[in-house]
Parts: structure tokens; C-alpha cells; sequence
């Protein structure tokens, strides 16, 4: 079997404002650039009303008092520098790339606009209908569709996960909700930041006078938790008219990441469908044909977790790719992966994880997963220990153990989705 390398991440302990805010400095790299996250916790589980905290995220450089919307892109254009948003499930995201040299003259604005965006109604009228649109697109797929039903039927209609974003949602907000979701959350003792790039004494000089001149203010909060309520129904159809093909969707349950089967699962999951070279997309993308891709996951959030297998395909192979997709599954709990399949699988995910320690931003980037969904420090040090470790008996257990077909929720959507078995 392939020897597998040791490599090592140390995550660093964080810098700890007067006014609460917490900053991580990841120094490295060879380009005067640098890359602001600005994390408040408090994201879609938390919101009151569906898409409140997306919004949020989204009209963040659209004006603060000081600085209109215009300004703050002409701004950013000028010297070159990139803004994006982002919600999660507990957090909501800001993030900023700028030039080192340049960034005294962004990081005051957008920690401004941040900090006290203006919300104005004409500009919060453009960027929810704009969103609108988008979800309006996405509820005409079909894959969006059989995720949606399905994860409506795996969590219950009451999860966060299982929301099915429809106008009378947007018509429902206000710049109203869009204060008191920013007024709860975008407070600094419930303020991260991941500082990555080239960082020199002047960078973090800039970066914590700007944010450790914020009025001590707000409490940390703690990430709401939802009972999932499964429904007793396994099998579902969705009928969608004019649709080319079918929608497949597949959800099991999955211990959360802190648990002790949640690394050499993902190998398993791994194996099953998620790299070009699995055993579902070798069946029955390369053998049998019946469709373009199909991929298993595994999906750790901070409060939950499941397997997810999704596909597209004509309406007549949706009984018999499920057949094989359950052939699979039985496999993977029968017959131990053979030594050279697992190093194979091994080597993808051990290349991935080093992908990890290329570049600061990279590091940056799986703080992230540490900060955001509940996991410890030494994760991904674990990670390469076990996964490195995983031997074919135990995947087999983990598959009898997880990997329950009969135990699935199913659900086809497409033109003539009563075809399927």
C-alpha cells in the first residue's frame, strides 16, 4: 500500500481586540496583497424571516452614511480591489481583497458600510428583486427542485435546510428586518476576522485600530439549533412539467464531524461518488451512460449532518440508475474496497488537503471550516492521520453502518416523474 507523508497545520491563536473582536493572521506569500474576512455570527439559522441575512450580506456596500453605494464601487474599481458576501448557516461572511498599499483608502469605507450600512429602500428594491430572479431560475430546475422536496422530507418543513424560497418570502421583507437582523448580529464581540496575504506590521496596524476603534457593544451568539423531523416517506415524486430530464435526489443520515466516524466516512463517501474515478460515476456515468455526473457527499454542518447523492438523467433510466445506485451501496457493505481503489481514493483526498498549505489564502480559507462549522483546531491534522489510517474492514463496517438505501429519502423530479420505481 502507498505511504502516505505527514503534513501539519497549527492553526494560530487570535489576536483579541479591547472591544471583543477576534482576528487570526495568517502572514505569507510573496505579492504586497492581502484578503479580509469579516465574520458576524448569525446567518440563515438564525433569521427570523427566510433570507433576511443573505439580504443583509448583500446591501452591506450598497451605502452607509457616509459613502452611497456608487462611491463605494468606484472606489473599489479604482484601486483595484474585490468585495463579496456571503451567508451561512450560522455566520454571515464579508470579504475583502486589496492591493497592501491600497487598502487604507478601501478599509475604512467598507468597514463603514459594514458597520453602518444605510439600507437605502431604492438600492434594497434592485437587490431583492435581482434575488428573486435568481431563486425564480433555480425553482425551474430540476435538480433544484428534487433537492429542495427532498431535504423538505429528510429534515422536516421546518428546518432551515428545508426552506423552498418563493416570492411571497421577498415580499415579506422590509429594510426593516434588514436593521434589526444587522442591529442583533454586527456587533463586535460577535465579530471574527481571518486577515491572510502578505501581512506586514502596517497591515495589522490599519486592520485593528479600524476595528478596535468599534464601540464595545453585543454579545457572542449562540448558533440556533433546529430538530430535524424526518418524514415517514422514503420514496417522493415530483411532477414538472416540460422538464428534458429528471432530477435525482438521495439523503441519508451522517454523524456531525466531531463525531469519531465522520473522517473515515468521508473516505467511504469518497469512494462512492465523490471524485471522477468512484464507483458511481464508473457504473453508471462510464458503463452504463445514463447520465453526465452523478456525485455522493458527505455534508458536515456545525449542528448537522447527512450523505447527499444527486443526478440528472432522461426519465427512463431514473429506475435503473437507482437500481444501481443501491447495487453500489451494497457493494461498498459486502466486499472490502480493494488496497489499490483505497490508496487511489486516499491519494485524491490527501492531495486536496495539501492543496490546504499552498498559500496563505488557502489556510485562510480552512480557518473557515474550523471557525464556522464547529470544529476543533487539530481537524485537519486528524484528517491526514485517519484518513491515511482508514483500512477496508473498517469502511465496510462504516457502510453497513451508514450507507442504509432502504433507510434513504428518494426524490424524483422531472416531466414524467411517475415512471420511476
Amino acid at each position: 500500500m502507498t505511504s502516505f507523508g505527514s503534513m501539519r497545520l497549527d492553526v494560530p491563536a487570535p489576536l483579541v481586540l479591547p472591544n471583543g473582536v477576534k482576528i487570526y493572521v495568517i502572514d505569507g506569500g510573496a505579492q504586497e496583497i492581502n484578503r479580509i474576512e469579516i465574520a458576524f455570527g448569525g446567518g440563515t439559522f438564525d433569521e427570523q424571516k427566510p433570507m433576511v441575512s443573505t439580504l443583509v450580506a448583500a446591501m452591506t456596500v450598497h451605502g452607509s452614511a457616509r459613502h452611497s453605494s456608487q462611491e463605494i464601487a468606484e472606489q473599489l474599481d479604482f484601486y483595484g480591489s474585490w468585495f463579496g458576501s456571503r451567508s451561512l448557516d450560522h455566520h454571515t461572511v464579508i470579504t475583502l481583497h486589496s492591493l497592501n498599499r491600497c487598502l487604507g483608502n478601501v478599509l475604512p469605507m467598507i468597514a463603514d458600510a459594514v458597520m453602518h450600512p444605510a439600507f437605502p429602500e431604492n438600492e434594497f428594491q434592485l437587490v431583492r428583486a435581482k434575488m428573486r430572479g435568481a431563486y425564480q431560475t433555480a425553482r425551474n430546475k430540476v435538480k433544484y427542485i428534487s433537492n429542495v422536496h427532498a431535504q423538505r422530507l429528510f429534515f422536516g418543513e421546518e428546518h432551515p435546510l428545508a426552506r423552498d424560497v418563493q416570492d411571497y418570502h421577498f415580499d415579506d421583507i422590509n429594510t426593516s428586518d434588514l436593521r434589526e437582523f444587522h442591529n442583533r448580529y454586527y456587533q463586535p464581540q460577535n465579530c471574527t476576522i481571518v486577515l491572510a496575504g502578505r501581512i506586514d506590521d502596517s497591515v495589522l496596524r490599519l486592520v485593528t485600530d479600524t476595528f478596535g476603534s468599534l464601540p464595545h457593544g453585543g454579545e457572542v451568539s449562540t448558533p440556533h439549533t433546529h430538530a430535524i423531523r424526518r418524514s415517514a416517506t422514503r420514496y417522493a415524486t415530483v411532477h414538472h412539467p416540460g422538464a428534458v430530464q429528471a432530477g435525482i435526489t438521495m439523503l441519508m443520515l451522517a454523524p456531525g464531524r466531531s463525531h469519531t466516524d465522520y473522517i473515515k466516512l468521508r473516505v467511504l463517501v469518497m469512494a462512492l461518488g465523490g471524485y471522477f474515478g468512484s464507483r458511481l460515476m464508473s457504473n453508471i456515468r462510464e458503463d452504463k451512460g445514463y447520465t453526465y455526473g452523478i456525485t455522493a457527499s458527505l455534508l458536515g454542518r456545525a449542528t448537522v449532518a447527512n450523505i447527499s447523492i444527486s443526478t440528472e438523467c432522461d426519465n427512463a433510466y431514473v429506475a435503473p440508475l437507482i437500481a444501481e445506485v443501491r447495487k453500489e451501496i451494497d457493494r461498498l457493505s459486502r466486499e472490502p474496497i480493494p488496497d489499490e481503489e483505497l490508496d487511489m481514493v486516499k491519494q485524491f483526498i490527501i492531495s486536496d488537503l495539501a492543496k490546504t498549505l499552498d498559500t496563505p489564502f488557502a489556510i485562510a480559507s480552512y480557518l473557515d471550516t474550523t471557525l464556522f462549522f464547529g470544529v476543533d483546531n487539530d481537524y485537519f491534522n486528524r484528517q491526514v492521520q485517519e484518513v491515511a489510517a482508514a483500512t477496508p474492514a473498517e469502511l465496510m463496517q462504516l457502510a453497513r453502518k451508514y450507507l442504509q438505501a432502504d433507510d434513504a429519502t428518494i426524490v424524483v423530479a422531472g416531466d414524467d416523474a411517475s415512471t420511476a420505481s
